[in-house]
């Protein structure tokens, strides 16, 4: 069960991740001056824009607060400027693990 993350949790981070790369580019901000500010390293900074479950919540937070999205992402996605549609489309067609065959089921 470790390994297990829900399809919608992984959405919704994809969201949280294309929501900071596109502010942190409309505000000019490059990953690395996001690196200098935070302390942060830029193989994370690249994780979180792509939206990694295993990236720190420390790590998250930093970045949305440096980049001022705190309270853009803890509302609710309703009425958001962002498609979507795309990231709906990317967690299509992905596999589903089948439960193991017990011993009785033979």
């Amino acid at each position: 069960m470790s390994d297990y993350f829900p399809v919608d949790c992984s959405a919704s981070l994809q969201r949280i991740g294309l929501l900071i790369k596109s502010a942190r580019l409309e505000q000019g901000i490059r990953q690395l001056d996001v690196v200098s500010r935070l302390g942060v390293p830029e193989k994370v900074i690249r994780r979180i824009e792509r939206g990694d479950p295993a990236v720190s919540v420390k790590s998250l937070m930093l970045v949305l607060w440096n980049l001022g999205l705190i309270e853009k992402v803890f509302r609710s996605f309703e009425g958001s400027p962002i498609s979507f549609s795309e990231l709906k489309e990317d967690t299509r067609g992905r596999r589903v693990r089948q439960r193991r065959a017990k011993a009785e089921d033979f």
